[in-house]
């Protein structure tokens, strides 16, 4: 119930801030204080270790950028042109060679299997459709390719899970952003084919956000990395 009292007690800031801010400035406030709580550790650990071609999902602001390693080759998808907008500065500050590109994950404009990894922090949650993306991802990467996300999730306690199902429609409404609070991805991972390799859960407490449950998330796309 901490994470229940914690949203509520951010709320009234968090809508005066929305009346003031575009929401693109307001994702990078919020975000701010989130990284700063301890979810920029969370994306260090998210991409520790990839390298060559990467496709990152839903790149927002561009707050992913930093910690790619140098001589990774990055594409950013970004359907939302104002967070694209302010993507590009990060993206040229970058290590790796980041490239921002407009599209939706349910129809990926790229080959079959044009990427070592794929990274998705934050955007399950919004999209239209988890199993289209999923099975788009899937698509786009090589056999045995990783894919690297972080997501919250829906609570497995009873009394929490039953509030962020049926308040899922005020936290939409309140967002304004298409997030939904209510979801599990794993399951839906698994049934897509990817073995995982991962799970760790945690949670941020920052202002202005609600503190749900989250997970960073290693899997494994199908193909000769699962071969003996």
């Amino acid at each position: 119930m901490g994470a229940l009292w914690h949203f509520l007690r951010q709320v009234p800031a968090t809508l005066r801030l929305k009346r003031r801010l575009t929401q693109a400035e307001l994702y990078d406030t919020l975000m701010d204080r989130a990284d700063a709580a301890g979810l920029g550790q969370q994306r260090d650990a998210l991409v520790e270790g990839l390298s060559g071609d990467i496709l990152e999902l839903g790149a927002g602001t561009g707050r992913m950028f930093p910690r790619y390693a140098a001589g990774a080759r990055v594409t950013a998808l970004e359907p939302d042109a104002a967070f694209a907008a302010r993507a590009a500065g990060p993206a040229l500050a970058a290590r790796a060679q980041v490239t921002v590109v407009a599209g939706a994950g349910e129809a990926l404009p790229f080959a079959p299997a044009s990427f070592d990894a794929v990274v998705i922090c934050l955007v399950l949650c919004s999209v239209a459709s988890v199993p289209a993306v999923l099975a788009e991802v899937r698509r786009v990467l090589r056999p045995g390719g990783q894919l690297r996300l972080i997501e919250h999730v829906r609570s497995d306690r009873a009394i929490a899970g039953f509030f962020m199902r049926a308040f899922n429609w005020l936290w939409r409404l309140l967002n304004g952003q298409g997030c939904n609070m209510h979801r599990r991805p794993l399951p839906l991972l698994r049934a897509a084919g990817f073995t995982m390799l991962e799970v760790t859960p945690f949670q941020v407490f920052s202002a202005g956000l609600p503190a749900f449950p989250m997970r960073l998330i290693r899997a494994r796309a199908p193909g000769k990395a699962d071969a003996p």
